[in-house]
């Protein structure tokens, strides 16, 4: 049975390396255990006294100032690089962390980084008050810096942490450029159908009616899926308000993840640059993390977030498993028909050479470079695809809708 320890809380006043005047408060059992513990972390311990009136459970402090909604990436890699120039110029960390607050423009994140500084200077260390944000502090970040604190070597990986997190979002903004236009483009052309068939088809029938005119079977097609939509709206729209919720639901399930997973790598055109993007993003992680100290079971398991793909999963699985039986972790790579072999013969060659940490740089930066020339491949075929269909679907439709009319001329031209 886990029981709730409840401890007392002590105020405490210490000096750090640079002579300057820290405080904060801690919970913990005796002072005798706040004294070793600032102690550990190199203060200069100048008095410490209980507050019996404040009393918390082992849990995270009280910190109502954040409250807990996703902030800006660009903060967030902001926030690392001035935090590493400060901490590499000399600057205390809970000093850094009240001038950041103090100097940050956006109100959330300031909040966030008000709630960090209360929690460093309560005694905790900054991986953990990162740890308790992971909507703001990906699972990458915070084992980075968790350890950097064990090294000693905290400015130098936030410099690395900012680099990380500005390479990922360079990777999804080149991603979602390729596929905003697609997208884009058939909205267009659906609300520009949509606009024909319910509002201006109406009357066209109308004076096809007045005319008596003989229609060809393209406009009879077009005006019974006019009457259908404009006669029943009323039923089907509710339907189709029901099949969102229900694919939502879907797509939440294990199942439904599976199928939607399995399809983005393997749809054609997309699906080359999706696998692109999640090879892309498992090396650069490796690498940052092998770089950092990480051990490689500890680094799969984060690799696991960043691919957030069952497909991949599963290789990530095999690897773990080859790895505890003392099995190459490149074997794992090849046996995935979703890594390009490149990579898995890379990976081996790190492995015999013991430098897998120094190739799976190199191999990172090479993947990014094919998945920029992927996306600007995608973008080029996905764009001419797109103008020919969708041009076709609301060409189709207005020609439907002229033919009564080019035929009525003729009629007349002939009378």
């Amino acid at each position: 049975m886990t029981a709730i320890l409840a401890r007392e809380t002590f105020a405490w006043r210490a000096r750090d390396g640079h002579g300057q005047v820290v405080s904060g408060s801690q919970v913990a059992a005796s002072a005798a255990e706040i004294a070793d513990r600032l102690r550990g972390e190199g203060l200069f311990v100048t008095s410490i006294s209980p507050e019996p009136l404040l009393r918390q459970e082992e849990t995270a402090p009280a910190t109502p100032v954040y409250s807990g909604r996703r902030v800006r990436r660009d903060d967030v890699i902001a926030f690392c690089q001035q935090l590493a120039v400060m901490l590499d110029t000399g600057v205390p960390l809970s000093e850094a962390l009240e001038s950041l607050a103090r100097q940050t423009r956006h109100m959330e994140f300031r909040n966030l980084v008000e709630a960090v500084h209360v929690e460093v200077r309560g005694g905790d260390p900054l991986s953990r008050a990162l740890a308790r944000r992971p909507r703001a502090f990906p699972r990458i970040v915070v084992s980075l810096v968790r350890a950097s604190e064990l090294s000693g070597t905290l400015p130098l990986m936030l410099d690395r942490v900012a680099g990380y997190l500005a390479s990922e979002r360079r990777t999804l903004r080149q991603v979602k450029g390729a596929m905003s236009y697609p997208i884009i483009m058939a909205s267009t052309a659906i609300i520009v159908t949509a606009i024909i068939v319910t509002a201006v088809l109406p009357r066209f029938a109308a004076i096809y009616e007045m005319r008596a005119a003989a229609l060809p079977w393209p406009t009879q097609a077009l005006l019974a899926v006019s009457e259908a939509v404009t006669g029943t709206w009323m039923y089907w729209i509710p339907a189709l308000a029901a099949l969102v919720v229900a694919a939502l639901f879907w797509r939440r399930s294990e199942g439904g993840r599976r199928v939607i997973d399995l399809a983005k790598l393997r749809m054609p055109v997309l699906g080359a640059m999706f696998r692109q993007l999640y090879t892309t993003r498992a090396t650069r992680t490796l690498s940052t993390l092998l770089a950092a100290g990480v051990g490689i079971l500890d680094a799969i398991g984060i690799c696991r977030d960043v691919t957030s793909n069952v497909q991949f999963d599963r290789m990530w699985d095999d690897m773990e498993d080859r790895i505890r039986n003392g099995q190459p972790m490149s074997d794992a790579i090849f046996a995935s028909p979703h890594v390009p072999s490149y990579v898995a013969s890379m990976v081996s060659s790190g492995e015999r050479s013991g430098r897998l940490a120094e190739v799976m740089e190199r191999v990172s930066a090479f993947t990014e470079e094919e998945l920029e020339a992927r996306v600007k491949s995608v973008g080029g075929l996905i764009e001419p695809v797109m103008i020919l269909v969708l041009g076709s679907a609301v060409g189709g439709v207005a020609i439907a809708m002229l033919l009564p009319i080019f035929s009525m001329s003729r009629v007349v031209a002939g009378g």
